[in-house]
Parts: C-alpha cells; sequence; structure tokens
C-alpha cells in the first residue's frame, strides 16, 4: 500500500470516528470514495459506507422491533388486567350464588326465617354444646290458632301474609343469638340456648301477646290472630335424643290449644 497523505487520513480517521459515534451521517464518507483519492482509500470508505447504511438499516429494524415489542407488552398488560378484572367480577358473582344457594338451603322462602333443615341441624348442635357445658336449653312451639278458619275467610295469600308477619316479629324480637324456624305449615320453633323453662316461657308470653295486638294487613283486609305456645326445657336424663325436646313442646302446646287456645303451656311429666 503507498504512502497516504498524513492530513487526507487524519481527516478520514475523523469522519469515521463522527459516523461510528453518530454525530454524522454515513454520506461524510463520499468525499473519500471519490475519483483522486488513493484507491485503497477509497475502497476502505466505500465498504465502511456500506457498513454504516447497514447498521443504521439494521438499527431501524431493532428500534422499529422494539416499539412493537413495547406496544404488545401494553396490550398484554391492559388484557391481563381486563382479565383480572372480568376473574374478580366472576369469583364475586359464584361468591353471591353460593351465598344464595346457602340461603335457600337453610331460610323459609316465604318467611326469611330457618326451615325445618336448618332447625334440626341448629337443634342437634345446642343439644350437644347443652350437654357439654352444662347449661340450660329451652324450646318454644307455636302455632296460629284458627289458620284455616283465615284462609277461608281471607284467601291463601292473606295467609301467607300472616305466615310472613309472624316471621317478621321472631326475626325482630328475640335475641341474636336465638334460632327461629317455620318448621312446617303454621308452626313455628324458637330454639333458646342458656335458657330456663321459666325464662323461656316469660319469652313465649311477650311473643304471644305481641301477635295478639299485632295488625295483619292484606289487599284492603286487616285482622289480627292469636296463637298457642309450649315449652319445654331439655332434660338429658330424661330426653336421650334432641328430638325428644320437640315432642315435649309440641306436647305443650297441644295442651294450650285444648285449654283454649291463645296461650303458653309449660311442658311437665305430670
Amino acid at each position: 500500500m503507498k504512502e497516504l497523505d498524513a492530513a487526507i487520513f487524519t481527516e478520514f480517521a475523523q469522519a469515521v470516528e463522527n459516523v461510528a459515534q453518530g454525530h454524522d451521517e454515513f454520506k461524510s464518507l463520499e468525499k473519500f470514495m471519490r475519483i483522486g483519492m488513493p484507491a485503497e482509500l477509497r475502497q476502505v470508505a466505500t465498504t465502511l459506507a456500506s457498513l454504516f447504511q447497514l447498521f443504521e438499516t439494521r438499527e431501524g429494524h431493532l428500534k422499529m422491533a422494539i416499539e412493537e415489542l413495547k406496544a404488545t407488552r401494553t396490550e398484554l398488560e391492559e388484557l391481563n388486567a381486563m382479565l383480572d378484572a372480568r376473574v374478580r367480577e366472576r369469583t364475586r358473582a359464584l361468591e353471591e350464588a353460593n351465598q344464595l344457594l346457602e340461603s335457600l338451603s337453610t331460610t323459609d322462602a316465604l318467611t326469611g326465617i330457618s326451615n325445618r333443615r336448618n332447625f334440626d341441624h341448629s337443634l342437634q348442635h345446642e343439644v350437644a354444646r347443652s350437654i357439654r357445658y352444662d347449661t340450660r336449653l329451652s324450646l318454644i312451639m307455636l302455632d296460629i290458632d284458627l289458620f284455616k278458619n283465615v284462609n277461608d275467610t281471607f284467601g291463601h295469600v292473606f295467609g301467607d301474609e300472616v305466615l310472613k308477619s309472624i316471621g317478621y316479629l321472631l326475626k325482630t324480637r328475640l335475641r341474636s343469638n336465638d334460632i327461629c324456624a317455620r318448621y312446617g305449615g303454621e308452626e313455628f320453633v324458637i330454639l333458646l340456648p342458656e335458657t330456663s323453662s321459666e325464662a323461656a316461657f316469660y319469652v313465649a308470653e311477650k311473643l304471644r301477646k305481641l301477635i295478639a295486638g299485632y295488625d295483619i294487613s292484606q289487599g284492603g283486609a286487616t285482622t289480627r290472630v292469636t296463637v298457642s305456645l309450649g315449652v319445654a326445657q331439655f332434660d338429658p336424663a330424661r330426653m336421650p335424643e334432641e328430638r325428644r325436646l320437640v315432642e315435649c313442646a309440641d306436647q305443650a302446646m297441644y295442651e294450650a290449644k285444648h285449654q283454649g287456645r291463645n296461650r303458653t303451656v309449660v311442658y311437665s311429666e305430670n
């Protein structure tokens, strides 16, 4: 290779450095690719210009790819957020559906209080707890007096309103740990944990008087009803099964009916 002019070589090196650092376009190397420049320098300048152009093109493609990746990442993040929101929504809907199913399985649809199935479960639990901790447990059974006459006189829709009204009174006037349920037809039961028969009688009488003085209206008609109540206290020695407590309260309730209705009778072995 012939000796290159030092000044031209220095200028060429500076041009290459400027292009490499991005301070100038690769076209600045065209000066060194012209006729009149040493052949070796023209060849080097041409090769470097091609390389710089190739690098610039690939850099442009790389930037485009990076922007596309960023856009894709943003879309994925938005999609993921949307999916998370849908999952939360579906989870909440599922929880609400499960709560509704649980409520339907334990609640009487007409009166809004516990149904017979839930009462049976609660009775078993409370009897076991009474035995374990040696606490008192009482049960009130309540039946609407002459309920058939209500249906015959005012219709079954009005009869349903009577049942709903009694369910409302029981739900709103009892303690939070008392368990009231619709036992069947026009019969209701009230389970009173940690309560003696004497205290249960007091509760029953309050409910009896409350119901007797409560106006029930529907479709322009208004009436009042009375109830007969039976009270029994759980006795582990005489009640080997929890169902016996229900039977005793039921017997006392029928005794109240026999004595003239609209009264409370406490169960006695005698």
